[in-house]
């Protein structure tokens, strides 16, 4: 006696592949919903294809499942450069992001002014 077949389904197709698939695609969209260096608004997307190619008889369908996750790509930066010449040639110099102060000690004195 034959064994009892199984219809084929998302959930059973290529021994749950399918789904696993999915869900892989899923997990790297959550990722990077969750990376502050993407656009939080931006639109994820899942596509997860099957694709069947039957013989010449029509009995047997070769099927082939993939995933494609469609992500927010990361956010620019901006920098402000200062362009002059330097021995002839033009440069850019990037602006410094926080200005350096001195690191040795310095006396503060009041001012004495006004009325007391």
């Amino acid at each position: 006696m034959e064994g009892a077949q199984t219809v084929v389904t998302l959930t059973n197709l290529a021994d749950g592949a399918a789904v696993e698939l999915f869900q892989e695609a899923l997990s790297s969209v959550l990722r990077n919903i969750s990376d502050p260096n993407t656009d939080a608004e931006a639109v994820r997307e899942i596509t997860l294809k099957v694709k069947i190619k039957a013989n010449e008889e029509r009995q047997v369908g070769a099927v082939s499942v993939s995933a494609a996750a469609k992500l927010a790509s990361l956010k620019g930066v901006n920098t402000l450069v200062y362009i002059g010449k330097h021995a002839g040639e033009y440069v850019a110099v990037e602006q410094p992001r926080q200005m350096e102060f001195e690191t040795e000690p310095v006396s503060i004195h009041g001012v004495k002014g006004g009325k007391e």
